[in-house]
Order: structure tokens, then C-alpha cells, then sequence
């Protein structure tokens, strides 16, 4: 079971991908073997691959070539503009957000949980792509992976002011709160000058789809079971 973002299928010569539970544990610090194993399934040389080691924060970094097979610390964010080169990140519950600019052949993924995003994860990503990198807004197209959706990602009252800048995506229910943290993304993508007809979103809970996806709130493991998504130019 493959994600498909159509916005990016115009793109011939980009490469993105979410792994599943049948892919194994992606658990970016014990399962290395299965990382490696999982990308050269899919044709990708694992020394092509750039991990962001997270932080659940906002801190974006740039990586080329001489990144390849690396780790790198601190960072939820990475942008790349190398060919053949992907830039990767993990989550199990967390959502991933693909970045993709067809014309200057930049590549981004930025993991965005809670934190990331109400830290300023996808501001941050889009300033490098447009500064560093020469991006127009106009021409990104973002796409947003399988995580825990808002029909179960509950929060305590205590957590609701949190999100007071986001009131439209405060759900209540049966006295539960919940948040809608993929209505979050796309209103900061948006914010961010993506055009709305740019921005793909897979539409996947991980904690309803247990037969596909591992979800840390519904399986509660003693080790992080995450999936990997990840994203590049091909040619």
C-alpha cells in the first residue's frame, strides 16, 4: 500500500514513499538493518538517504551529497536540491509533510506533530526552500502523510489553549477535545503561499488503520515502531 499525492504524479522525475507496518519497525535509532533494507526493496541506495534524527521542534537544515547515509541531529526539517539524493524522517502518529518544487528541483519533508507545527515547522521549511533555495511559493506542492487523525488525536482541557490560534480546528465531542492537526498543516501551508490546489493530503489515520500503520497512541509499545516517508529527484 502505497500513498499517492496526483499533485506530484505531473512530476516524472520525483521519488516519495511512506513505508507500513508490513515494512517492519523504521525506528530510526535500533532498526538501521531495516531502514536499509526496506530502501534498497524499493530501489533507493541507502547511502542516498538523509534522516532528520527529530527533535519535535522546528529547526530546518539543508543537506546535499555529502549528507548521504547520514543522520542529522537536531533537525525536523530537511531541504536538499541533489539529484538522486532523498531526504527522510519518521513517524507513529506524527504527521510527515512532503515538499516538492518541480522547477528548482528542491525536495523537502518536515516531520510535524503538534510540536513541530505549532513551533513553526512548515514557516520555517518554506522560508528555506524560498531564500536558500529559489523557490516560488507558487510552484511547491505539499503533500501530507498518513498520522493520527483528528477523529482520534485527544487532548486534555489543560492542552486547549495551546491550540487558541487555531480555534476553527478545536473539536469537542462527547465532552473530548480533539484536534485536527492535518486542517492545522494546510492552513500554514496556505499562510505560506501555497496554492490550495497545490496541496495533497493522504487522508489516513495511523490509528485507525492498524492492518497498514503502526500509531505509538493506539499500540502504546515499549519502543517506537514508526513508519518512514521519504522524498527526491530521481534525474
Amino acid at each position: 500500500m502505497s500513498i499517492i499525492f496526483p499533485q506530484f504524479e505531473e512530476c516524472r522525475n520525483i521519488k516519495y514513499g511512506f513505508s507500513t507496518r508490513q515494512d517492519g519497525s523504521m525506528n530510526r535509532h535500533t532498526q538501521k538493518g531495516n531502514r536499509e533494507a526496506y530502501f534498497r526493496k524499493i530501489g533507493i541506495d541507502p547511502e542516498r538517504v538523509v534522516t532528520a534524527d527529530l527533535i519535535h521542534g522546528a529547526k530546518v537544515e539543508k543537506v546535499g551529497k555529502e549528507s548521504g547515509g547520514k543522520m542529522i541531529q537536531g533537525a525536523d526539517s530537511l531541504v536538499a536540491n541533489g539529484k538522486k539524493l532523498f531526504v527522510s524522517a519518521t513517524g507513529a502518529d506524527c504527521f510527515l509533510l512532503y515538499f516538492c518544487d518541480p522547477v528548482k528541483q528542491v525536495a523537502g519533508i518536515a516531520h510535524s506533530g503538534w510540536r513541530s507545527l505549532l513551533s513553526g515547522v512548515v514557516k520555517n521549511t518554506l522560508e528555506v526552500m524560498i531564500c536558500d533555495f529559489g523557490s516560488s511559493s507558487r510552484d511547491i506542492l505539499a503533500g501530507i502523510s498518513p498520522g493520527i487523525g483528528k477523529c482520534h488525536f485527544e487532548i486534555s482541557p489543560d492542552d486547549k489553549i495551546k491550540y487558541k490560534n487555531y480555534p476553527k480546528f478545536i473539536l469537542e465531542r462527547n465532552e473530548k477535545i480533539y484536534i485536527d492537526l492535518p486542517g492545522i498543516a494546510k492552513l500554514q501551508l496556505k499562510q505560506g503561499g501555497i496554492l490550495e490546489e497545490n496541496i495533497a493530503d493522504s487522508g489516513i489515520c495511523t490509528y485507525c488503520d492498524k492492518e497498514n500503520y503502526f500509531s505509538f497512541r493506539r499500540d502504546k509499545p515499549k519502543e517506537i515502531q514508526p513508519m518512514i516517508g521519504y522524498i527526491g529527484f530521481i534525474s
